[in-house]
């Protein structure tokens, strides 16, 4: 009677610890289910997941990951480096000007130190805008590749267009 007890409770113990994995969350080869993911559109230069509006690109985090698409995940990943890089190249100026600092303020500081804090600043400028359109190019590439994996053929928005029926410019909606 003992041993059948003890069989009883370790069989049911492995069927409770194993209750909760998912085979496809571990495999990438299987293909999940995702009939509760909504599709993302792009209106007004926002975001919108459903009919919601999503307050940045970070919001975009929960349907990538749970999309589980490593295309989707690689230029979110990349969205979120180039974000860091853009803003690390930000503070150089204001480095570089506490590092001088001291001297401007013992009045020991030449042309050449202003003219190097406005070329930082410009080229720190320059680097955080290109860093913020490649940015910009990952999170659009995600977004379409989440749409294209759920089915959607592309990424809507609403945009003015020439009209081949009318004289003027029409606002469309693409799907």
């Amino acid at each position: 009677m003992k041993t059948l007890l003890t069989l009883l409770i370790f069989s049911c113990f492995s069927l409770i610890s194993f209750a909760q994995k998912d085979s496809s969350y571990y495999n990438p080869n299987i293909i999940r289910k995702t009939y509760y993911l909504k599709a993302l559109q792009k209106i007004n230069g926002s975001y919108y997941y459903g009919e919601r509006k999503l307050n940045g690109y970070y919001a975009l985090e929960v349907p990538f990951f749970e999309l589980n698409d490593a295309e989707v995940n690689y230029h979110y990943k990349r969205f979120k480096t180039f974000t860091n890089i853009g803003s690390a190249i930000s503070i150089i100026p204001t480095v570089y000007f506490l590092t001088t600092a001291r001297n401007v303020a013992f009045g020991r500081y030449t042309k050449n130190t202003i003219n190097n804090f406005l070329i930082i600043s410009l080229s720190s400028l320059t680097g955080s805008l290109v860093c913020n359109g490649i940015t910009k190019s990952h999170i659009k590439k995600a977004a379409t590749k989440y749409n294209q994996a759920l089915g959607q053929s592309k990424l809507g928005y609403l945009q003015l267009e020439p009209d081949d029926k009318s004289l003027g410019i029409s606002l469309k909606y693409k799907f």
